[in-house]
């Protein structure tokens, strides 16, 4: 598998079926900004209150062979193995991204655990073997991220714009990132010392100076 991060914003998606599942696949596609139609006879509640809300587009029909054009990334799961594999010919056909929640293997790309912290993100991803431990870990992992890696990426993104033209050399700016998230100086943020981590970055801009 190879990992990649989407920008799905303004993206025509088609999530084909009306329950758990599909809300489950919904809500995330609408937290990135993504169009979204749903394909369905029935949906539930929920969807309803997006289709009411116009979050959403619905179709209210069965999937038909030729349903998925137009769209660039489509989700079956509805639990028809049919229409997951007129899906899979289709996705072949055309070449758009196809998550079978329904029927894995029949996808050409699955959808990892994710959340977001301080402006990091993280995936967890078993290849469709094991959701349930995907998500496991992703909630470990959640209880384990110290508060303070947020506040420093943000400490590093500042002295990133206003250190750009301290340092020409390219492989030196390389070096000097590598660094700046090093052992010492990430052990100073996770124990909550900031500006002592801070203190020894802006050191270390005078001694790159100097090497150049």
């Amino acid at each position: 598998m190879y990992p990649v991060n989407l920008k799905m914003k303004g993206l025509p998606c088609l999530v084909i079926g009306g329950g758990h599942v599909a809300v489950r696949k919904v809500k995330k596609l609408l937290l990135e900004d993504a169009e979204v139609t749903v394909l369905a006879p029935e949906i539930s509640p929920e969807l309803m209150q997006y289709f009411r809300e116009k979050r959403i587009s619905w179709q209210q029909a069965s999937y038909r062979k030729g349903d998925a054009k137009g769209y660039r990334f489509v989700v079956t799961a509805c639990g028809i193995r049919q229409v997951a594999e007129w899906v899979h010919e289709e996705s072949l056909l055309q070449s758009f991204l196809y998550n079978a929640a329904d029927f894995p293997p029949l996808g050409n790309c699955s959808l990892p655990a994710a959340f977001e912290t301080g402006g990091i993100h993280f995936a967890i991803s078993t290849d469709g073997r094991s959701p349930a431990m995907a998500k496991y870990v992703k909630n470990w992992l959640k209880g384990r991220i110290p508060p303070a890696f947020g506040v420093w990426l943000d400490k590093a993104a500042l002295l990133r714009e206003e250190l750009r033209n301290e340092i020409a050399d390219s492989r030196d700016r390389e070096r000097f990132w590598h660094m700046v998230f090093d052992d010492e100086i990430m052990n100073l943020v996770i124990t909550g010392k900031l500006d002592e981590a801070e203190e020894r970055v802006r050191n270390a801009v005078g001694c790159f100076r100097s090497e150049s």
